[in-house]
Order: C-alpha cells, then sequence, then structure tokens
C-alpha cells in the first residue's frame, strides 16, 4: 500500500510538471507573453504612450488657427434716417484670416472681410444711389492684455497645467506597468520555487519510505524495535502532507502565473528555469531612475496644481485690454460727382490694398468682478491644494530613498543568507548520509536519524526560500527602473 502511495505523487510530478519534451519558458519569453496579452498592462502602456503625445497640447495654444466667417441675413426693417425706402435689405459677408496668441498675452489676427448689401426696390427709383454696396477690407486686430492675463501669466500657466496633467497621467500608468510587470517576475519565480519545492519533497518523502521499509525488515528480523517502525512511519505521513501542500502551492502559484499572462487555467504546461544559487548570483540588481515614476506622476501633479493655482487666481483679477485695429477699404468709386460704394464686388477688391479711406481705432476694455469675498476665498482654495500637492511630492521622494535603500539593504541580507543557507544544507547532506551509515551498522538510533532527515529537510527549503528571496527583491527593484 506505501509503494502505491509514493507511486501517485511521483506520477502527477512527471505528468504535470516535466511532460515530455516540453520548452522552457525563460523569464524573458514569460514577460513578453505577459506584455502582449495581459489586458490592464496593455491599457497601462497605451495610456502611458498617450500621455506622452498628449503633452504638447500646450502648444496649440500658441499655434496659428485659420477661421472662416460666412453669414447670409435679410432685414426689412426701415431706418428712419434713411432717405431711401426698401422692400428688403439682403446682407452677405465673409471674413477668411488666420489668428494667434503669443506667450506674453497678444492676440493678433489679420483677416480679409468681403461685404455685399442690396436693397430690394429702393424708393424713389430715379434717385442717384445704387441698389447695391460692397466692401473689401484687409484687416489687422491686436488685443494687449494688460492685467489678468497680463502679459502671458495664464497662457503659460495653461501650458504647462496642460502638459504636466497629460505627463502626470503618463507617469502614473508607466509606474502601474512597471508594478504589474514586476509582480508577474515574481510570480514567475514563485512557481519555479513551488516547483523545486515539490521535488525536494518527493526525495523527502522517498527517503522516509526507505527508512520506513529498513525499519520493517529489521523489526520482522527481530532486530530493530516496533517504536523505530512506528517512528519511520510518522515520517512517512508527515512528508505525505508537506508533498500536497507543496502541490497546492504549486496550484496557487500555476493560476497566478497563468493569471499574469491572461490564461484561465491552473495548469502550466511549460516548463520553466531551474533555480539554483549560481544562477540567482548572476541575477544583476537593474539600475535605478532618478526618480520613480510615481514620484515622476507626483511631480508633475504638483506643477500642474501650482499652474491651475495661477490660472483661477489671474482669471479673478479686473480685465483691462488694450484694443487696436487697422484696416483698408476698396471704396469708394465716383459717379456724377458724387462719392459713391463700388456697386460690384469684384470692384471692390482691387482698391481695398489702397490707402484712400483706411479705418483704424484704439482703445482700452475693463472688467472686475464685484465678488470679492468669494475670490478671496477662491484663490485661498487653492494655494492650499498648490501646498498640498508639493507636500506630496516632497513625501514620495522621501519614501522613494527609503524603499530603495531598503530594498538594497535587504537584497545584501538576502544573497548573505543564501550564502549561509547553501553552505547548511551541504553541512547537514552530508551529516544525514553519515548518520545513515551509522544506522545501518547499528552505531546510532532511528530516532537520531529522522532528526537529521528533518534537518537537512528544513536546510533545503531554507536555501530555496532564500534563492526566491533574492529574486523577489531584484523584480521589485525593476519598479525604480528608467523604462518598461
Amino acid at each position: 500500500m506505501k509503494k502505491i502511495i509514493l507511486f501517485i505523487p511521483i506520477f502527477y510530478f512527471y505528468l504535470g510538471h516535466s511532460g515530455f519534451a516540453q520548452e522552457t519558458l525563460s523569464l524573458e519569453q514569460f514577460l513578453k507573453q505577459v506584455k502582449n496579452q495581459e489586458p490592464g498592462l496593455k491599457a497601462n502602456v497605451s495610456s502611458t504612450h498617450g500621455g506622452i503625445l498628449r503633452s504638447e497640447e500646450g502648444s496649440l495654444l500658441l499655434t496659428p488657427t485659420l477661421f472662416v466667417n460666412f453669414n447670409r441675413g435679410s432685414d426689412a426693417k426701415l431706418n428712419p434716417f434713411s432717405i431711401v425706402s426698401f422692400d428688403n435689405l439682403v446682407s452677405t459677408s465673409l471674413s477668411i484670416g488666420i489668428s494667434q496668441l503669443t506667450s506674453f498675452g497678444l492676440q493678433a489676427k489679420i483677416h480679409y472681410d468681403l461685404s455685399d448689401q442690396t436693397m430690394a426696390n429702393p424708393l424713389p427709383a430715379n434717385f442717384q444711389i445704387p441698389n447695391r454696396y460692397t466692401n473689401a477690407s484687409p484687416v489687422l486686430e491686436l488685443t494687449q492684455n494688460l492685467w489678468s492675463n497680463g502679459f502671458g501669466v495664464s497662457t503659460k500657466a495653461n501650458q504647462i497645467q496642460l502638459k504636466s496633467s497629460a505627463l502626470a497621467s503618463s507617469y502614473s500608468s508607466s509606474y502601474q506597468a512597471k508594478v504589474m510587470l514586476s509582480r508577474a517576475e515574481m510570480n514567475y519565480w514563485r512557481l519555479a520555487v513551488a516547483r523545486q519545492a515539490i521535488g525536494v519533497q518527493q526525495e523527502a518523502l522517498t527517503r522516509a519510505h526507505k527508512i520506513y521499509e529498513w525499519n520493517q525488515r529489521r523489526a520482522r528480523l527481530q532486530l530493530g524495535d516496533q517504536s523505530d517502525v512506528l517512528q519511520a512511519e510518522a515520517l512517512v505521513q508527515s512528508r505525505e502532507l508537506d508533498l500536497t501542500a507543496a502541490q497546492n502551492e504549486e496550484r496557487s502559484a500555476s493560476r497566478a502565473f497563468n493569471e499574469a499572462r491572461n490564461v484561465d487555467t491552473e495548469r502550466v504546461s511549460e516548463q520553466i528555469i531551474k533555480i539554483s544559487p549560481d544562477l540567482v548570483n548572476q541575477v544583476q540588481a537593474p539600475k535605478r531612475a532618478l526618480l520613480r515614476d510615481d514620484v515622476k506622476a507626483a511631480q508633475q501633479q504638483s506643477r500642474a496644481s501650482q499652474a491651475m493655482a495661477e490660472i483661477s487666481s489671474d482669471r479673478d483679477r479686473p480685465t483691462l485690454d488694450l484694443i487696436a485695429s487697422f484696416s483698408l477699404n476698396g471704396q469708394p468709386g465716383l459717379s456724377s460727382n458724387i462719392a459713391l460704394p463700388y456697386t460690384d464686388l469684384s470692384q471692390s477688391i482691387g482698391p481695398s490694398f489702397s490707402f484712400n479711406r483706411p479705418t483704424a481705432t484704439i482703445g482700452l476694455r475693463f472688467s472686475v468682478p464685484l465678488a470679492f469675498g468669494t475670490i478671496s476665498q477662491s484663490q485661498a482654495g487653492w494655494k492650499q491644494e498648490q501646498i498640498a500637492a508639493a507636500l506630496t511630492y516632497d513625501q514620495k521622494v522621501m519614501e522613494q530613498e527609503h524603499n530603495w535603500k531598503d530594498l538594497n539593504e535587504s537584497l545584501g541580507e538576502a544573497k548573505q543568507h543564501l550564502t549561509l543557507s547553501r553552505k547548511l544544507e551541504l553541512i547537514q547532506g552530508t551529516k544525514l548520509t553519515v548518520e545513515r551509515d551509522r544506522l545501518k551498522k547499528g552505531r546510532t538510533t532511528t530516532y537520531q536519524v529522522l532528526l537529521f532527515e528533518q534537518d537537512f529537510l528544513l536546510a533545503q527549503l531554507m536555501r530555496i526560500r532564500d534563492q526566491f528571496n533574492v529574486l523577489n527583491l531584484i523584480a521589485q527593484m525593476k519598479q525604480f527602473g528608467e523604462t518598461l
């Protein structure tokens, strides 16, 4: 019966994990699957790139803009001061131009305007005035902000806010992606450790069966005590429980492994790298960036908050604008010694670039909000949020430095512990071999061998755990890396 029990775990181990001619899935290949198949990671990577692309959106505020305005209307209302009556006045206007906002708060527009006004059935009909009025005008308009947005304060702050908000989103998504990749790497090593632990538990169970069978033979030959048989049998039962627990951990690790690459199953068909102390020592700790991505996100969010505070404060200031415009006009023509507008639009376009009848204006525009208490309260609120964002960034920087220092110290301690546990495993293995030989010669007890067996198993599991700790710490340190 004991041989059947022994065969079942062996068959499970080789069927579920070794397979036949299975290919080895490296860490790099696994992480590539995670990047290609995990929706959450792909979403974060896409958001990272999207934020970078959006970071230049603020430059659109200073980009020249083409505009076209077209209007056509009909008005039958009579002007009481007009000497001519008509049934209807049809007006058509078209304006085409370019506008641009400068970084120092100057709004400039240059456009070309065409207008046409036609009177239907003008009376008296014999009056020497045409029923159509046309005009063509190149126009230059300038508006300089002197108080609110004075010399481009809000414009510059808007650019900073748009860029910083986009970069904060990008860095935040990048950090989340790195965290997911780090967890995926830890799941890879977790499965490798779980499979290695099964192998160790399987070997321990095999040794326990051999001790049990040896004591059974001695008891049948009246060379040993029944208590030795019971001790050996208890060891077999304990090892079978340990193997079951290791198999349960392997199934859990397999689910986490497959979940990381978006595969809905608890079985991993591929073989993965077998961890050894030499392999662990070859793995190098990653180089860190100056700032971790979540710290960069906090930095950009602080800048965005400062810009929003400046925008809000500036928006509530009084408005004082200096306005100037200059235009040329394609009119007038002469008919019967009376100055009259051109009656054909094509005749107005040519003279529109002459300085015969220019139009020039200059002025000031002023407005001020009267809710002074609300304005003061709003500005104080933005100031508090600005301070909070700066403090959050400072806290993130401090946490980053502490975390990096702790990881480096923990990594050094874990490597030292691995070196010691590896030596301990070799010593415990040698000690167990010697004690087994002594037992065969009748120079020690079964209980003593069982104690040494337990010591050797614990040393093996400690070495496996220490290997995982080193690899796990290195995976966490990759969250501080420069690129995904």
